[in-house]
């Protein structure tokens, strides 16, 4: 990190964790007016390999960053048949993580008031009328706000219950021209043989150059090898490579939890604020974080040159969690394929329609025509399973 170290123990601001989403809330508030408050960013410093990618209909603050963009995208069905489709007037963006982080970074160190401190964080508590921060390094104090993208998720891993999107991704490049790289491939299902939901994910970047990432949804994870198997085999099978044809440049790997977020929303009184992976900023269906970061990061920074207030730090919207825990209940029950799932939604509707439903954007009409396209019986008696479940809990 090019920032300075701490100069002081009290902040206005202390951001719990410099990842992704961390660095994009520093970012958005060194861009406005509270660009000249204190703000320290306290992280562990390790940082693995990994991609950002989304998809928007208009200019994006980093765009200029990305690697690659498609206006198109494969998607192969376990039939097995194929279908390109046009995603106007989207377009599906890749940044790789490092370009990105080193970008924010230099950003941020124009700005003498930001610092950085490299150590773990113990604990976050309260403390008169702002809040501390703990760490190996001593203890920190924020008059303002914490701002907390290092607490975990309530997900757990080991439990079966817990549905999860794991993956494990290569990034290969070949000895020779064998990429499309007209279009991304955003699901193949062709390596999907049960009710668990299954795909590889291909992202051709150059002719000689792909991403490749095995993506399953279960609440049971694999080992590494498996994912490695996985990929391995569809090199060879798709694109007739074997590794004597191809380089390994990156490996990726990553579990991101399928579920909503089960803490009260929060709002803009309180000194201690999640966000990121912790807040709830990932799409429980989706497991896609960067663009809704963006936003959620650029809105609350936005809230907060207007003083405290009862505003949310994620607008709160029933109906679209609920059909969210209706799609999770699906996926978990797998009283059907979840390759049959994602058939019949790019089979029965306009992916430009699928892309602004999965940004949270499609009216509560467009999510209903949404809804008669999938297979009614399983999601009927997922959706009767969730509303039972809510009324115990009331």
């Amino acid at each position: 990190m090019q920032l300075p170290g701490p100069a002081y123990r009290e902040y206005d601001f202390i951001l719990a964790g410099g990842g992704m989403a961390g660095l994009s809330f520093a970012y958005y508030l060194s861009q406005s007016s509270l660009s000249n408050q204190r703000i320290l960013i306290i992280d562990r410093g390790i940082r693995r390999e990994q991609t950002f990618c989304y998809w928007s209909d208009g200019p994006s603050e980093f765009d200029f960053l990305a690697e690659k963009s498609w206006d198109s995208l494969y998607f192969h069905s376990a039939r097995p048949s194929s279908i390109e489709l046009s995603i106007a007037p989207y377009s599906y963006r890749k940044i790789n993580a490092a370009d990105w982080f080193s970008h924010i970074e230099s950003e941020l160190s124009k700005h003498p008031s930001i610092h950085y401190l490299q150590a773990d964080i113990q604990s976050i508590g309260f403390q008169g009328e702002g809040s501390t921060l703990l760490t190996s390094e001593g203890s920190f104090y924020a008059t303002k706000k914490i701002i907390d993208s290092f607490n975990p998720f309530p997900c757990e891993l080991e439990n079966p219950k817990h549905l999860k999107q794991h993956f494990l991704g290569w990034e290969v490049e070949c000895n020779f021209n064998n990429f499309q790289t007209d279009s991304a491939h955003l699901f193949d299902f062709r390596v999907a043989f049960g009710n668990e939901c299954e795909f590889m994910y291909v992202l051709p970047t150059t002719p000689r150059k792909a991403l490749f990432e095995y993506t399953f949804f279960s609440g049971t994870l694999r080992e590494p090898e498996f994912y490695r198997d996985k990929i391995k085999s569809y090199l060879f099978a798709y694109y007739g490579l074997t590794e004597d044809d191809y380089l390994l440049k990156e490996e990726e790997s990553g579990i991101i939890p399928m579920r909503n977020n089960p803490n009260l929303p929060e709002n803009l009184y309180q000194k201690h604020l999640k966000i990121g992976t912790s807040g709830g900023f990932v799409k429980s269906t989706t497991g896609y974080s960067f663009y809704r970061t963006q936003k959620f990061c650029r809105d609350l920074v936005a809230s907060l040159e207007k003083g405290p207030s009862a505003q949310l730090v994620i607008p709160f919207k029933p109906w679209k969690i609920w059909l969210d825990e209706v799609f999770l209940q699906v996926l978990i029950d797998q009283k059907i394929a979840g390759s049959k799932v994602f058939e019949s939604l790019f089979y029965n509707n306009k992916p430009a329609l699928l892309l602004k439903f999965l940004q949270e954007e499609t009216s509560w009409k467009e999510d209903l025509r949404l809804m008669w396209s999938v297979p009614t019986l399983p999601f009927v008696r997922a959706a009767l399973k969730t509303i039972y479940r809510s009324k115990i809990k009331s």
